[in-house]
């Protein structure tokens, strides 16, 4: 039962813990384990207490592991987790060292595009069956280019960068995309985020992106509650494909 069991949220800032992630575990009776390594956290043994892991987002790169080596603390508890076959959601950043863990390299859009705010996110051909049409997602990254991991299944991509979303077994998935993140958390993002970093090509200025969020973020957050309890039941969920 969920009054029984822990969900692992791993961090890489402790202003990140206001998500919807972890309202919906909180919501379901699961104690939440934070851990943020790049404070000096350690992670947590893996037992039967264990519902699921969950690897958030972050300002550092999977190929600066020398810098941060907690990011190699980070992969090697996401191989155990695998190997378990734990149930793994990695967002953003978590789903490049997911892809890293399974022996992806990860690296910076090879002509240099970004993506901050809103974008079409266009599913596979098995994607279909968990996004349905396609549907607009929040981004904020620039590092994010990589390959499907092997043995994984793509699930969808966007037009600068093919690989946004891929499962791993039947619980390990890997979102390059936020659709944990509510109003509240890009409106912190936009106001943290480096000025180079806003300009880079493809990124959309702060103004159209707080709009979009108007538009967009309650279709995500409700798609995004749905896919947790498909997530952590193993069911995999399936809506319509669009005509």
């Amino acid at each position: 039962m969920a009054d029984s069991q822990k969900m692992v949220l791993v961090v890489h800032d402790r202003d990140e813990m206001d998500d919807r992630a972890s309202a919906w575990a909180r919501r379901q009776g699961y104690a939440l384990d934070w851990v943020c390594p790049a404070e000096g956290d350690s992670l947590p043994a893996l037992d039967g207490q264990v519902a699921g892991v969950i690897v958030y987002g972050g300002a550092q790169d999977v190929d600066q592991q020398d810098r941060h080596t907690y990011l190699k603390d980070e992969m090697r508890f996401l191989d155990q987790a695998l190997k378990r076959e734990t149930p793994v959601l990695g967002l953003c950043l978590g789903a490049q060292l997911l892809a890293h863990t399974l022996g992806e390299r990860v690296s910076g859009h090879p002509d240099g595009r970004a993506e901050y705010g809103y974008y079409d996110l266009l599913p596979s051909g098995e994607g279909r069956e968990l996004f349905g049409a396609p549907m607009k997602v929040l981004q904020s990254h620039w590092h994010g280019w990589f390959g499907t991991p092997k043995g994984a299944v793509k699930l969808a991509g966007t037009a600068d960068f093919p690989e946004q979303a891929f499962r791993y077994g039947a619980n390990a998935y890997g979102f390059q995309f936020h659709p944990e993140t509510s109003r509240k958390g890009l409106t912190r993002w936009i106001s943290r985020r480096p000025p180079h970093k806003q300009t880079m090509t493809g990124a959309h200025p702060a103004d159209r992106q707080l709009a979009d969020n108007l538009v967009y973020d309650k279709a995500l957050g409700d798609w995004f509650n749905t896919f947790l309890e498909g997530w952590i039941s193993g069911r995999q969920i399936r809506y319509e494909a669009a005509e």
